[in-house]
């Protein structure tokens, strides 16, 4: 019995209870040191799933980052167990995309704010991929943090469904409606349509069980449905990411440092180089398979 149907309160309250014991508090909790990424350890594999299983999400912290040649997610994504890799436009060859100014492969893409030093809202990943190819993994690595700025805030996604589960439910069903949020077809410079329009829920849950969240937090290229109970249900959330909680978790990755994750919510500060010297580097990979259940 899943305890996302919202008819159904005991098989919720079970999991709730579940999830909410011995949650994490603090940054620090979350961090596990790798001491070779390429031949990762079952003790630092199992840390990293099992945190993942609590939090939907963890910090690695590489023991040794100046000896590292080579970019190490490839093979420690594939040591924890996910390998669907999402090969975007913005993705260099090996899938990875390099979340720097200029780093775009795809040249329209250069302008695209993740590729930009600018503030980035609260949001999950692929929040304009087709339904039946969510992102339900997405990791980061730092290969050089920003001069200034670059911070994330990250969120559990679980969180706010249990937040809106007890406090607002029928603005959770409002989220779950299958229209209820669409991401308009994206233009290619001749006018022709470049990917399509896309329509889904904030929340869903996978055939696998999981929940999953789709969310963007702008408010251009975004339409959400034409309603009073859409526009409280959009407001409802907004103030609940506003708010401050003790399990909002903000860091900034450093050289060595990463994130893996079930695609949780996440922001990014804007950041600053400066003109004449290095620049941040920060490459992610994003996969269509969920880290697995250790």
């Amino acid at each position: 019995m899943s305890p996302f149907d919202l008819d159904r309160d005991a098989a919720y309250q079970a999991w709730k209870a579940q999830k909410l014991t011995h949650y994490p508090t603090s940054l620090s909790d979350l961090v596990v040191e790798v001491q070779d990424p390429f031949a990762m350890t079952r003790d630092e594999v199992h840390a990293i799933l099992n945190l993942c299983a609590k939090t939907n999400m963890a910090l690695f912290r590489l023991a040794h980052p100046e000896k590292i040649q080579d970019n190490p997610l490839p093979a420690m994504t594939a040591r924890l167990g996910v390998h669907q890799l999402d090969r975007n436009l913005g993705a260099d060859s090996d899938g990875l995309s390099a979340l720097t100014p200029g780093g775009a492969a795809f040249a329209p893409f250069a302008n695209y704010i993740p590729y930009r030093e600018a503030a980035i809202g609260w949001h999950t990943d692929g929040y304009y991929n087709p339904a039946d190819q969510p992102v339900q993994t997405l990791c980061l690595y730092c290969e050089r943090p920003a001069h200034e700025g670059g911070e994330n805030d990250l969120l559990d996604h679980d969180l706010v469904y249990i937040q809106l589960r007890d406090t607002a439910p029928e603005v959770l069903r409002t989220l779950m409606l299958p229209d209820v949020m669409t991401i308009p077809a994206r233009l290619a410079p001749d006018g022709s349509i470049a990917r399509p329009e896309r329509s889904g829920p904030v929340f869903s849950v996978t055939p696998q069980g999981h929940l999953h969240m789709r969310f963007t937090n702008r408010t251009k290229s975004i339409r959400w449905r034409s309603d009073d109970a859409t526009q409280h249900a959009v407001d409802t959330l907004r103030q609940i990411l506003n708010a401050s909680e003790p399990q909002r978790f903000r860091g900034r990755l450093e050289t060595g440092w990463g994130l893996i994750s079930n695609n949780v919510l996440h922001t990014r500060a804007a950041f600053a180089d400066p003109p004449d010297g290095p620049r941040r580097v920060l490459y992610r990979a994003r996969f269509f398979d969920r880290l697995p259940t250790p």
